[in-house]
């Protein structure tokens, strides 16, 4: 499966180029330089694959190379990214892992 990633406008979206099938989508808007992810979904003939994580790896790279920080509001999104060092540089100081 070759996946594609689009986020210039919401939804972002993780495409399958093969098939234009959704594989997953972050719901989000912006105030200034923050990014607030609404909600992380994905297409439930994809789930249990780790496609929620590259969507989120995906638009984590896409914040950062735009200067911003991510604020999740939905749990799924805040749970895996809070547990996650990797993601420490791009979440607002509050949000950080410990």
């Amino acid at each position: 499966m070759n996946l594609r990633f689009s986020g210039e406008q919401s939804p972002a979206t993780l495409t399958d180029t093969d098939t234009d099938v959704v594989v997953s989508r972050i719901d989000f808007r912006t105030d200034g330089d923050t990014f607030f992810l609404d909600y992380l979904w994905t297409n439930p003939e994809f789930r249990g694959q780790g496609h929620a994580r590259e969507m989120v790896d995906h638009f984590s790279a896409f914040v950062q190379t735009r200067g911003g920080r991510i604020t999740p509001i939905c749990g799924v999104a805040r749970a895996m990214m809070q547990g996650d060092a990797r993601y420490t540089d791009v979440l607002h100081v509050g949000l950080r892992p410990r």
